[in-house]
């Protein structure tokens, strides 16, 4: 099986910084659940003959998510 490496954007912020360029929204936590559950979908559909080597999880503020959502 192929190594590969993921880059996981999480684009949700508290607050949109004033130097940020990333893709992010602020206020919009409502949308959250609705990201992740595609983000694990995604994954688990595109990723299942890989071996994952590394996970680097970016974006907005990544440590805005709750510890079972990062579980996912």
């Amino acid at each position: 099986m192929k190594e590969i490496s993921l880059y996981i954007h999480i684009p949700f912020c508290k607050q949109r910084c004033f130097y940020c360029d990333f893709p992010t929204f602020a206020g919009r936590e409502k949308f959250r659940e609705d990201y992740i559950n595609a983000l694990v979908k995604e994954i688990e559909s595109k990723c299942s003959n890989y071996i994952i080597k590394t996970i680097f999880i970016g974006g907005g503020t990544h440590s805005h998510l709750e510890v079972k959502e990062l579980e996912k």
